[in-house]
This record gives C-alpha cells, structure tokens and sequence, in this order.
C-alpha cells in the first residue's frame, strides 16, 4: 500500500494547504501554457499560408520557422491538458486505465515537445546574454531526460520513482509559463529593459520550478 510520509516537519493540514496552493498554481500555468500555444500555432498556420511575411524581430523568428513552432506549440497543448490530469489522484485511483493512457499520449508529446524547444533554441535568435542559448538547450535536454526516465522507471514498476521523475519533467515544461507571466506581466510592465528583462526570467525561471518540484518531491515522498 502507498501512503504519503509524514516528514515530521509539516502537520498534514500544512502539507494540504500547500497542496491547495500548489493547484490552483499549476493551473494558472497551465492555461497560460495552453492559451500561448493556441496564439503561436494559429500564426503558424498564417505564417505558413503566407498571411503573414513580418511583423517585428521577436516573432519573425516564428515567421521563419513555423513549422517548427506549430509542433512546438500543439503537442505544447496537449502538454497542457493532460499533465495536470495525470497528476489528480481521483483519476489515478479511481480510473488507472486512463491514467496510463493519457500518461502514453503525453509522454511522447512532452518529448517532442522538448526536442523542438532544443532546436529552435539552436536556430532561433536569442535575446540578452549568449549564455541563454545554453539555458534553453540544457532546460530541453533535461525534460527530454527526465520524461523518458519517468517512461522507462514506469515500465519497471518502479512507481515511486516514476511519480518524482515526471514531476520534476512536467515542472521543467511549465516554467516557460512561469517565464511567460514574469516577463509580460512584471517585469516588461514595470518598465525593465527587454533585454535585461529577459536575462532575469531566462536565468530564474527554470530554477524555481525545478526547486518548487524538488521541495514537493521530498515533503511528500512515497514509500510502500
């Protein structure tokens, strides 16, 4: 039987409140991650139908490469939808068979989806410092990773280590809209340089959530 340990640091009402909290984060992410992806992958479609040739230096990289984008951001979609369901126990308990089925669509469209965040990192412009090309291929490569180790640690019935796999890949997905929300709702309306802007949300967002995951991951490990 699984149950969650108790860490001896956090009363269950605690540990429940942040749960809570953490919801009603994920979601917001979520919907912010699924909204830009509709956005992206409609120009997409323009940009590809030659409705649209140019329209400034930051999306006429999307113009250039819109096939790439359109994968990127409709499998992102997906990634949207089904990650937090994958993670409501109500579902996983009550209706296991979906839970592994939704788990076989998403994994691979996770994947995919980190692949090409990987090459358009590689061919796009970059804002800011260099050094953000590389944030963004290492941030690709480890939920490439972490997703294909969730898969394979399932297929060995090593559950436990499955679940802390895939929250720390589906966190390492939603920090760009983390990334999203600081950028276009903090610090650009607070009138922060762009470039200087994007420096700061490059280099903090994908260490926050992977920290916010590690911190779950540990207050609520699993033992049999």
């Amino acid at each position: 039987m699984i149950i969650i340990r108790n860490n001896q640091r956090l009363p269950k009402p605690a540990l429940l409140t942040i749960a809570a909290m953490g919801w009603i984060v994920v979601l917001y992410l979520c919907w912010v991650v699924g909204v830009d992806c509709v956005e992206r992958a409609m120009f997409s479609l323009a940009a590809i139908s030659g409705q649209i040739t140019e329209i400034d230096p930051f999306n006429d990289r999307y113009i250039a490469h819109p096939w790439q984008t359109l994968a990127h951001t409709s499998l992102g979609l997906i990634f949207a939808i089904l990650g937090p369901l994958q993670f409501a126990s109500p579902i996983r308990q009550r209706f296991p068979a979906v839970h592994r089925w939704s788990g076989r669509v998403l994994a691979p469209s996770a994947i995919v989806v980190g692949i090409a965040a990987i090459t358009m990192g590689l061919t796009m412009p970059v804002w800011g410092t260099p050094w953000n090309k590389v944030i963004v291929v290492v941030m690709g490569v480890f939920m490439v990773f972490a997703f294909a180790r969730g898969v394979i640690l399932a297929r060995g019935k090593k559950f436990l280590l499955h679940r802390e796999w895939m929250i720390r890949a589906f966190a390492a997905g939603i920090a760009v809209a983390w990334f999203r929300v600081m950028l276009d709702h903090v610090l650009l309306p607070s009138g922060v340089d762009f470039d200087v802007a994007w420096n700061i949300v490059m280099s903090t967002s994908f260490p926050i959530a992977l920290i916010a995951a590690e911190i779950w991951i540990r207050l609520t490990r699993l033992k049999k």
